[in-house]
């Protein structure tokens, strides 16, 4: 075959196309920090990013469900301790009142020192969360304890007696508070009937009822402790959820990156060594293409 100038300076431009071609895409590669930008870059690498960038997105909102969810519990937990702290001062005031050396007077007046603790729990167990009380299962939009005379121990109950819940992951649903119904179900009794129990026995002046009342309160102090201990265990799944999800955004954020984020070492290393093949055929250009006609004369 016949080499001529003709096809020597068309295969001189057809490198050159091709290696300008590969420096315009090494380029766009480091401008753009992506070297995936579009399914014909990469088929594979491009549809398996969107799925995993899709799956972040849906951890993110379980991350944000447990994120809620741990907030809500851990106040739902304080007043549950609270409340354990102030029922073990009923206790105290019940076994002092129980004691033969403890005269009328002094009961009526724990009486109503009990009678003031009851107020305080009240408070306690209808903590919020933004407009979300606590305490009142499903029913969150209403105060779920009211004094009221004519209500059990003095204290109405608008609870639901299912505990709120939060999704925290596929098919994983967790329990963020107690609610009102199971809280007051003490095994001996309702909780503020327990505590009512006491107020009447002390003024009254009957330390008989008193003794009696023993038993009724260790259980509902045991009661509320294991509450706390139940609420506990479900805090404990959800900050361990919330670690294991951020764990799982940085690895899958990694793996994307390694699928479709540029690798600058490589990029740079691939531009310099087109640029070296480029100038290199520009100078053999220069060399073969210089001669003139009277070069040949």
């Amino acid at each position: 075959m016949r080499v001529t100038q003709q096809l020597l300076f068309g295969n001189f431009m057809r490198d050159i196309n091709k290696n300008r071609g590969e420096m315009g895409k090494i380029q766009s590669v480091l401008s753009s920090g992506k070297k995936v930008r579009m399914p014909s870059h990469g088929p594979v690498e491009f549809q398996r990013s969107r799925i995993i960038e899709e799956n972040i997105r849906k951890e993110e909102q379980f991350q944000n469900n447990v994120s809620t969810g741990l907030r809500q519990s851990r106040m739902a937990q304080e007043a549950l301790d609270e409340t354990i702290d102030r029922l073990i001062e009923v206790k105290g005031k019940l076994v002092q009142g129980a004691t033969g050396t403890s005269n009328s007077q002094v009961r009526e007046t724990m009486a109503r020192e009990i009678e003031g603790i009851r107020d305080t729990l009240v408070s306690t167990l209808n903590v919020s969360s933004g407009d979300r009380y606590l305490f009142a299962g499903t029913n969150s939009g209403i105060l779920p304890f009211e004094l009221d005379e004519t209500e059990v121990g003095g204290v109405g109950n608008n609870s639901s007696n299912t505990n709120p819940k939060i999704l925290a992951g596929d098919g994983v649903t967790l329990d963020i508070s107690i609610n009102g119904v199971e809280l007051r179900d003490t095994g001996a009794g309702d909780l503020f009937g327990i505590i009512d129990n006491i107020i009447t026995a002390l003024d009254a002046d009957d330390t008989v009822a008193l003794n009696q009342l023993l038993p009724d309160a260790d259980r509902a102090i045991e009661h509320v402790t294991n509450q706390a201990s139940k609420l506990g265990t479900n805090i404990n799944r959800m900050e361990f959820l919330f670690e294991q999800y951020e764990s799982s955004k940085i690895a899958q954020h990694a793996e994307i990156s390694n699928m479709v984020d540029t690798d600058y070492a490589q990029a740079f290393s691939d531009l310099q060594r087109n640029q070296i093949a480029y100038e290199s055929a520009m100078a053999v250009h220069t060399t073969m293409f210089s001669n003139s006609l009277l070069d040949y004369l």
